[in-house]
């Protein structure tokens, strides 16, 4: 008798600890937007992008207004017109205000770009870790209050160096 009343008890605290540990990562992954529109798109769901997006690596330094940490270097993965895709080493959290340089290749050209984290998300197979084993996470990024001149530099860019090519 006691050996049952000790295993429904075991069982109850499994259960509970078992909720709580789903509560907890609901939250996180709410906060950190870990799914979300990537999983809609590689599940076959319409693509909600606004611009074709153009795979590319171009160098790019960024840093978050919100952060006192600055001046972080990564390449792009995809641009558009509206948004950029990139590869970092730490979680950006949803809705945080980006600003970022990206550097044009055989230019001097600097087109700086701010922008809104829309989604970060782990990487999956050979990009999970870097050469070093360091974690790596892929931040889609929508641009926001980006300098008239800018925004026409990046679509020039795009317009001349990659539409031609696709």
């Amino acid at each position: 008798m006691n050996i049952v009343i000790v295993l429904v008890l075991a069982a109850i605290v499994f259960f509970v600890i078992y909720i709580l540990s789903a509560r907890e990562q609901k939250k996180m992954n709410e906060k950190f937007a870990t799914r979300g529109k990537v999983e809609e798109y590689c599940a076959g769901e319409k693509d909600r992008r606004k611009c074709e997006r153009f795979d590319t690596e171009l160098d790019l330094k960024y840093n978050l207004i919100s952060s006192s940490k600055s001046d972080f270097s990564t390449n792009t993965r995809n641009i558009s017109k509206s948004g950029i895709s990139i590869l970092v080493y730490e979680i950006l959290p949803k809705d945080s205000l980006i600003d970022m340089e990206i550097s044009i290749p055989n230019s001097k050209e600097i087109i700086k770009l701010r922008g809104k984290v829309a989604w970060c998300e782990g990487c999956n197979g050979q990009e999970r870790r870097d050469k070093d084993g360091k974690r790596t996470f892929i931040v889609g990024i929508e641009l926001v209050d980006t300098e008239k001149k800018y925004q026409e530099a990046l679509t020039e860019y795009i317009h001349k160096h990659l539409s031609n090519n696709k």
